[in-house]
């Protein structure tokens, strides 16, 4: 199974972050474990140790004697056999520290052992007082230490609970780490990842349409870095906002001035006495009228101020159809369920007008329709030319590109439609796509954002 990295910034520090406290805490719990264990081996070996000594001295001392009733030298059981049995479990870190003990006496020794044991297994070698005393979950420890003359010391130790619960004070500490420190980390990272995502919305719309850009939404917030990189934007988008209106002004005004020039040459091409001459210099006005045109429009787009109006797409597609229906056209609309959307009716009747117009010149008809999807209305025009070529795809939104090479404007128009068409698309938060259709032909899909409807 593959793990699936986090996308955002909050849950990829969160996971940071996580990783960071599992390494610190498993080295902690360590560190705390192997300080628990050494507690434990000189809790249990001190005492052992003692008694050990204690009866080694009084076996000196008094000989065997006091071994004949009942064995003991005080809790020390003498006998010729280790209490320590082939089937325990050894405790070799006891017997390391044992030996090590008894070597600093010094007392000389022939063999050490330990094991864990049960109640059954100590019985015999306890007294009995100290047996009937033991707790009953008590775990003991079982030595057995041969003397240099043969002779076993067997004593029984209960382990201490150091470590009953320890496991379960890590888990409860490292929840509430996890708890106290991820949940202020994600509160962090959350609170910059959100004012990102405010820029980042702001970014992607620059140069959008003033109502579609939520510009009013974006200010300064979050983290002190995160603040200075959005006031580092809005000022960017205010020089870039700035040379884009100077620029539109620049070629409105030059449209603007171009217009009394051929206003005065339609007149004087008018009074040429040769027909054909005639018709050609009226008919090279006329297209340099309309190229201007459609350089006005495209100037103008970013300083329209038609008001946003939900609409009927389909209705509003309908009646744009109809007109080239009117004209003699081959368009056909194909109807559909009423979809409504935010759009400005008349830049948007344009669009839809300029793709259709394609559609006609370049495919000889076209098909229209007007459905659902998801969260977008989308128009699609599918026409039955010969279709663009993968190329050329992109390169046909270009200013002034045409593929027909004619350089007339009857085939070719001013290579300024689909630039208008996606422009205005794009204003309204939608998108433009071309697709070549298998069948031949090719398909134009319009795609406007619907609102989500309250719940």
């Amino acid at each position: 199974m593959r793990f699936a990295r986090p996308r955002t910034l909050a849950g990829q520090l969160a996971l940071l972050v996580a990783l960071a406290l599992l390494v610190a805490q498993t080295v902690s719990a360590g560190l705390l474990l192997k300080e628990r264990h050494e507690r434990r081996l000189n809790t249990i070996s001190a005492p052992l140790v003692a008694r050990i000594v204690d009866a080694e001295e009084r076996l000196n001392a008094d000989g065997t004697d006091n071994l004949r009733r009942s064995g003991f030298l005080g809790r020390a059981r003498i006998a010729d056999m280790p209490a320590v049995t082939p089937e325990l479990r050894r405790m070799t870190d006891f017997e390391r520290r044992i030996s090590a003990r008894l070597g600093d006496i010094p007392l000389n020794v022939a063999d050490v052992r330990a094991a864990q044991a049960g109640k059954e297994d100590v019985r015999a070698w306890v007294p009995r007082r100290l047996a009937e005393r033991a707790p009953r979950d008590a775990e003991f420890v079982l030595v057995s230490v041969q003397l240099e003359n043969g002779l076993w010391i067997n004593l029984v130790g209960i382990e201490p609970r150091i470590e009953k619960g320890l496991l379960d004070q890590i888990l409860l500490q490292t929840a509430i780490i996890y708890l106290v420190v991820l949940l202020s980390v994600l509160w962090l990272g959350r609170r910059a990842a959100k004012s990102l995502n405010h820029l980042t919305h702001a970014v992607a719309n620059v140069g959008l349409a003033p109502d579609t850009s939520d510009a009013s939404e974006l200010w300064p917030r979050g983290p002190v870095d995160v603040q200075r990189l959005t006031t580092a934007f809005l000022e960017m988008r205010d020089r870039i906002s700035g040379m884009l209106l100077e620029k539109d002004r620049m070629i409105g005004a030059i449209g603007h001035d171009l217009r009394t020039p051929l206003a005065s040459l339609r007149l004087r091409a008018e009074m040429v006495e040769d027909p054909d001459t005639r018709a050609a210099m009226v008919d090279t006005i006329a297209e340099m009228d309309a190229t201007l045109e459609d350089i006005l429009a495209l100037a103008r787009l970013r300083q329209s101020a038609e008001d946003i109006q939900t609409v009927d797409v389909a209705a509003l597609v309908d009646a744009v159809t109809e007109d080239f229906r009117a004209l003699g056209l081959d368009v056909i609309f194909e109807p559909g369920a009423r979809v409504t959307a935010p759009v400005r009716p008349v830049l948007m009747r344009r669009a839809i007008r300029n793709l259709i117009d394609n559609a006609v010149t370049y495919g000889g008809r076209a098909r229209v329709s007007v459905f659902r999807q998801d969260q977008w209305v989308v128009v699609d025009i599918r026409d039955e030319g010969p279709g663009i070529a993968n190329a050329d795809m992109e390169r046909v939104f270009e200013d002034f590109v045409r593929l027909e090479h004619s350089r007339n404007r009857q085939t070719g128009g001013s290579g300024l439609g689909l630039t208008l068409a996606r422009e205005i698309i794009a204003g309204e938060g939608g998108e433009l796509e071309l697709r070549n259709r298998e069948e031949g032909g090719l398909q134009v899909l319009a795609r406007l954002p619907v609102p989500s409807s309250p719940d």
